[in-house]
Parts: C-alpha cells; structure tokens; sequence
C-alpha cells in the first residue's frame, strides 16, 4: 500500500493531478475485475472448510475464444486442483460444472441478479456434501 501511495504521490507531483486520478481509477477498475471474474468462477458452489478441493468447487467454460484470451482462466477447477502447473499445460476436468458460455458472453448477463440467477441457478450442481471423518 505504502508503494502504491507513493507512485500516485510521485505521479501528482511530477504530471499533474489527472495522472494519479487515472491511476487511481485504472486501480479500481482492475480490482472489480478481478472479484467480477472471482464471483463468476464460484457463483453457487460451496466448499467446507474441512473438505477438500475438487473439481465441483469452481465453473468451467471451454469456449475457445475465452481459454484463448484470458489464457485458460475459464479452466479454473483445473487450477484449484494442480494449482503449480503453467496456464498452458491447464486442462479441462471432469466433473466440473460447466457455464453455458464463455465469459464473455457472461459478463452482462452477471450485473443483473435476477437474469443471472434464473440462467445459473438450474445449472448449480446438486452433489451431496461428504463429511469429514471424526
């Protein structure tokens, strides 16, 4: 944070004040993104904490043209399960539930929760829980 605080210092003083407003703006947008993508990958699915990870914990897409774009992101049960291997060695696990598209075409259709939960919520996996051992 402190590094943070001091490049848009840096920025102010040395450009101007829209300079660290833009970085300021670009940071945010960056972090919505990032927890967008994140509410889309575990939309529904639920993990206890004792269990461990499996395919069903996370959304898979295999839409060429999103694994294109954001470098197999949509293969993310595969990066809970082998989360060391290279974005390029990720492939597609079975079990895992599926988004009915990429996530592009996801990407509207989530700011609106009555739309998405009436597209989504009949996909959401219905697997039994299994408790851990005593």
């Amino acid at each position: 944070m402190a590094l943070q605080c001091l490049v848009i210092f840096i920025l102010w003083s040395a450009l101007s004040g829209r300079a660290a407003l833009a970085v300021i703006f670009h940071a945010g947008v960056a972090v919505f993104m990032l927890e967008y993508v994140n509410y889309i990958q575990h939309y529904g699915l639920s993990r206890d904490i004792t269990e461990r990870i499996a395919p069903r914990h996370a959304w898979e897409s295999q839409t060429r043209w999103s694994r294109w774009t954001l470098l197999e992101l949509p293969l993310h049960p595969a990066h809970h399960l082998s989360p060391s291997l290279p974005f390029w060695q990720l492939a597609p696990i079975e079990g895992a539930p599926i988004l009915p598209t990429g996530y592009y075409g996801l990407f509207w259709p989530s700011l609106f929760p009555p739309l998405w939960k009436r597209w989504i919520d009949p996909r959401i996996p219905t697997t039994p829980r299994i408790d851990p051992e005593p």
